[in-house]
């Protein structure tokens, strides 16, 4: 019995050693900060973004600005996502593109966190609507940045938000990678896109992928399942969670999204 007690007890010990190591590091493992501030970069048609919020600057870069008084689009990247590498995909849209790293990210100061980062998204969004007077609003998030998404456009009147491999809360994805321990009493930052649902009245465009080992395809499903507006789903069964956009379906569906109100308008005057 002493044997077996000194087994219990170290098994009990090396658990809440987990459980507080977890508790302690999460931040490290919810935000991956990139390095690189890409001071000098010698794109066309790209000009640099900067907003100071307090003791924190965000900075970030604005491509195709010629395009933004009509069709805007602000992309919220993913935990360990430079935006800057995006730049070239959206040169070739005709709308105006936003990127602007998190704060501790690149070149934007500060330290990141849930709260903060809705906060700065909302700030962003005021200062760059006013400044381009933009007619056309789009909110583009993908993985982590999915929950920054919905929380601006439950908050904010925009004209659609595309979630790329979106969820229904971190904590539900958490649960599924670590079932073992109390996630519900670790987690800090919850990015819970589900609760926002019922005050998102914009369309919604979902993406997701069925090889997606880091955010499970039934966490985003569950957000789908729950989504009470209009919405087109697009379910690629051969992605993962870091491929989905090399496949044929993600282009396509993106620009049709993004340029369905310019088509409705050609065929009501028909």
């Amino acid at each position: 019995m002493a044997l077996v007690f000194q087994i219990v007890l170290y098994l009990v010990i090396f658990y809440i050693f987990c459980a507080l190591f977890m508790y302690l590091r999460q931040d490290s493992f919810i935000f991956y900060p990139t390095a690189a501030r890409h001071a000098s970069h010698t794109y066309d048609k790209v000009v640099d973004y900067h907003l100071e919020r307090g003791s924190v600057d965000l900075r970030g870069w604005l491509v195709n600005p010629g395009f933004a008084r009509q069709k805007l689009l602000i992309y919220y990247g993913g935990n360990a996502e430079d935006v800057f590498f995006n730049i070239e995909e959206y040169q070739g849209i005709q709308a105006a593109t936003l990127f602007v790293a998190y704060r501790g990210y690149g070149p934007s100061s500060g330290k990141p966190g849930e709260v903060e980062l809705f906060a700065d998204a909302l700030a962003v969004l005021d200062d760059i609507a006013r400044t381009t007077a933009a007619q056309e609003i789009y909110l583009i998030g993908r993985s982590l940045g999915t929950g920054v998404a919905c929380y601006v456009a439950a908050h904010r009147p925009v004209q659609g938000a595309i979630l790329i491999t979106p969820y229904d809360s971190l904590e539900n994805v958490a649960r599924s990678h670590y079932p073992w321990l109390p996630i519900g009493q670790l987690l800090k930052h919850r990015f819970v896109s589900l609760a926002l649902l019922p005050l998102i009245r914009c369309p919604l465009l979902v993406l997701y992928a069925g090889r997606d080992r880091v955010v499970p395809p039934e966490r985003t499903e569950n957000l789908i399942r729950h989504m009470p507006g209009e919405k087109e789903v697009v379910f690629i069964a051969e992605a993962d969670h870091g491929t989905i956009e090399m496949y044929p379906e993600y282009w396509p569906a993106v620009l049709r999204f993004l340029n369905r109100r310019t088509s409705q308008g050609q065929e009501g005057e028909r």
